[in-house]
């Protein structure tokens, strides 16, 4: 985590102590020049440079990542900041327009001196923030387009040639958190072909609130593709307290009040901790595979053709990769680097390219390329097993409504609570931290 402040008054006295209080992941390290401040924590994914021009500091996922996913540099002597943000967007970045301070978390964000929100600016994937005396400029890198040449059995054999490439070239001896759901089990297949040990671990309510069928449970789908392929799986029951009491730690890792996200934060809080627990240090996901092979059907009801094409690049290219750091948020506090083998840049100019007929099917199942990819490895009924969404097919979504409400902004006062006013923070909160950092 980093925080630059070009004016270092804004900075309360008390934020060492607050910085204590918050069991922040790793020693909080500063420099200061020229009235200036750069915070940040010396924990497994940060690392800082000193050079004569000035300091880089560097977020990466140890043993995963070749180059930085997110880095600032700072110059004091020429009174220059960038921030770069990769492509792949692990990791966040945020700027605040106003007074030209940049932070990777929102959490140290709440250093400052005065609670009130700020206009925090992300700055997406793939773009660079500069800011300088004369204001703060933001440009992107690159573009992905391209004029996509394979037909479509060309593209299946593609993507999967593209997706047993990557998992047999990532390091480790990573936990697999598998759903059951195509996508993961797609990873787990193509892990069994690489010849890698596959540790996977499913989770799901301790007792069901309501009835369900076979495809839609996760953990049920989960065991199938297990057996299937001969893997262990590791289960975790979720018991609805468990769920409600996570809900601010949810809330504080993940730094958003979306519900849709909070709810699923709520049970992978307790994932990472029980994997951080076994030993591991990488968990695997198929996180990527909607948004590169398919896309949600709602989309249908609203767009049709150039404006249908625009609004899965969108997702693909934004979306996806700001999702990917708030689940790396979660998973990081607990010494966990979350990975996506599906998402390559190889697959990201496949996904982004790709015609709209390669998504869509007559059925709306979504996903037919990577579906065909691996039908062999699969049991006929997951590979066609349609979306589900996590947060329903492992019913915490009900356990949570009953407890909150159902309405969008149901969590927003608690966000407020947790991000801002530091004095009121719940003491459930205060010692959820201090548990899961012990």
């Amino acid at each position: 985590m980093f925080l630059f402040v070009p004016n270092a008054s804004l900075l309360s006295p008390q934020y060492a102590r607050l910085a204590g209080m918050q069991q922040l992941p790793g020693e909080l390290r500063e420099v200061r020049a020229n009235g200036a401040a750069l915070l940040w924590t010396a924990d497994a994914f940060t690392a800082v440079d000193h050079d004569c021009a000035g300091i880089v500091v560097h977020l990466q996922r140890p043993q995963v990542d070749h180059e930085p996913i997110c880095d600032l540099r700072w110059r004091p002597g020429e009174k220059v900041t960038v921030c770069r943000r990769r492509w792949s967007g692990e990791f966040s970045a945020y700027v605040d327009e106003p007074d030209g301070m940049i932070t990777s978390n929102l959490k140290l964000a709440a250093l400052l001196r005065s609670p009130p929100q700020r206009a925090w600016r992300r700055i997406e994937p793939g773009h660079e923030a500069r800011v300088t005396a004369g204001g703060i400029g933001i440009t992107r890198e690159r573009s992905w387009s391209a004029v996509f040449q394979m037909d479509y059995a060309e593209t299946v054999r593609e993507v999967r040639r593209l997706i047993l490439d990557s998992v047999g070239s990532l390091p480790g001896a990573p936990a697999l958190l598998l759903s059951g759901g195509v996508d993961s089990s797609v990873v787990a297949a193509a892990m069994r072909l690489a010849g890698k040990d596959v540790k996977a671990f499913t989770f799901g309510l301790d007792q069901l609130v309501r009835p369900q069928t076979e495809m839609q449970s996760d953990l049920i789908c989960a065991r199938k593709v297990a057996a299937h392929l001969g893997i262990r799986l590791q289960e975790i029951a979720l018991a609805s307290r468990l769920l409600i009491r996570n809900i601010p730690l949810g809330i504080y890792l993940a730094e958003t009040a979306r519900g849709t996200i909070v709810d699923d934060c709520a049970a992978l809080v307790e994932v990472a901790r029980r994997m951080s627990a076994a030993g591991f240090s990488q968990v695997w996901m198929g996180e990527a595979a909607d948004d590169l092979f398919g896309g949600f059907k709602f989309a249908l009801r609203y767009y049709r053709g150039a404006q249908l094409r625009a609004y899965y690049r969108a997702q693909l290219t934004h979306d996806l990769p700001n999702e990917l750091a708030i689940i790396q948020n979660v998973f990081g506090w607990f010494g966990l680097a979350v990975v996506q083998p599906m998402w390559t840049e190889a697959l990201l100019r496949i996904g982004y390219n790709m015609p709209l007929a390669f998504r869509l099917d007559r059925g709306r199942l979504m996903k037919r390329v990577l579906r065909d990819a691996f039908a062999a490895e699969l049991p006929p009924e997951i590979a066609s097993r349609p979306k589900c969404v996590t947060r329903d097919s492992t019913q915490i979504r009900y356990v949570l409504e009953k407890e909150f409400g159902e309405g969008r902004d149901r969590y927003r006062a608690l966000f407020r609570t947790i991000m801002g006013e530091r004095a009121r923070w719940p003491r459930r909160l205060r010692q959820l931290l201090k548990t899961c950092r012990s």
